[in-house]
């Protein structure tokens, strides 16, 4: 029988809809202990039906006053209960019944394990828009600079399901948070336990600095991410994270991690590669070939 808990923390501002449906029938419906599954809504004062959904499904609904997503994920984390803390969007989906099966079982053979994360995917049902931002795994940007991975994968070991296994050195960081990063909350609590705004990928980060190291990824697909529909979605997306979330939060974010050597020197590449269409698009085209 399974014994390890888990805790689905999930920030929500009126997002009452299909997909907030989705998102949480996706975990009600895992073939796992449903006493060992707590769902965390935090909630940024929501007007529609968001709070009855969320306790339609049993989900613990808990005040968000400071309203972005990533002060509801910092709300959460500090009453989290589970051994396991998964962040998750209103817009994203486990992909099978066996998910938290599947990742309870890499943290119980791995006591050292810190993470767990994988591919973000779009739907069969998703407009073409968010099949791009899935390929692209978030948007150009971050994209261009998480290159690392490639490498990790490289030279990772791989179980018999397919998920890779490697330390992560701080020196090349990853960027990795949100849509399904599971986390061992007793390793990851004291980096949000931090005053002020916490940032997901930053939590990450100082995690990985404190000494958890020991991660694991699966490359094929691990959370559906329903996320853009029309390019005014995407603009009004980019323009939160690169306003609200970066921006206006810059004084309070740890962002050492941001100003490595490998990470200025690709944002310096990035200036070209974006301006200059020729490099983007025979890379869009070779990887669209790669990915099938």
């Amino acid at each position: 029988m399974p014994t390890t808990s888990f805790t689905f923390v999930l920030p929500a501002l009126n997002a009452s809809g299909p997909l907030f449906e989705r998102a949480l029938r996706s975990i009600r419906s895992q073939d796992y202990p449903r006493e060992l599954v707590e769902i965390i809504v935090a909630d940024g004062g929501s007007t529609d039906s968001t709070i009855a959904d969320a306790e339609r499904h049993d989900a613990r609904v808990i005040p968000n006053p400071n309203r972005l997503a990533e002060w509801g994920v910092k709300e959460g984390m500090l009453v989290a209960t589970g051994d396991i803390v998964v962040v998750f969007a209103a817009d994203n989906e486990l992909v099978r019944p066996n998910w938290l099966s599947a990742v309870a079982v890499l943290f119980e053979r791995d006591p050292e394990l810190a993470a767990v994360y994988g591919r973000l995917a779009s739907g069969d049902d998703d407009p073409a828009l968010n099949k791009y931002v899935a390929l692209i795994q978030s948007e150009p940007l971050n994209w261009f600079l998480n290159r690392n991975l490639e490498t990790y994968l490289e030279h990772a070991t791989r179980d018999d399901h397919g998920f890779a296994h490697f330390e992560v050195d701080p020196a090349r960081p990853l960027v990795w948070g949100a849509n399904g990063l599971a986390v061992r909350r007793s390793f990851a609590l004291p980096a949000w336990q931090r005053p002020g705004y916490v940032a997901d990928v930053d939590a990450f980060h100082a995690t990985v600095r404190a000494g958890h190291r020991r991660v694991a990824y699966l490359p094929r697909p691990f959370v559906y991410h329903h996320q853009v529909a029309t390019l005014g979605d995407y603009r009004r997306k980019w323009r939160r994270n690169a306003v609200q979330h970066l921006v206006e939060q810059s004084d309070d974010r740890d962002l050492d991690w941001v100003l490595v050597p490998g990470f200025r020197r690709r944002a310096v590449l990035w200036g070209i590669y974006s301006v200059i269409p020729v490099f983007s698009t025979a890379d869009a085209l070779r990887r669209a070939v790669a990915d099938r």
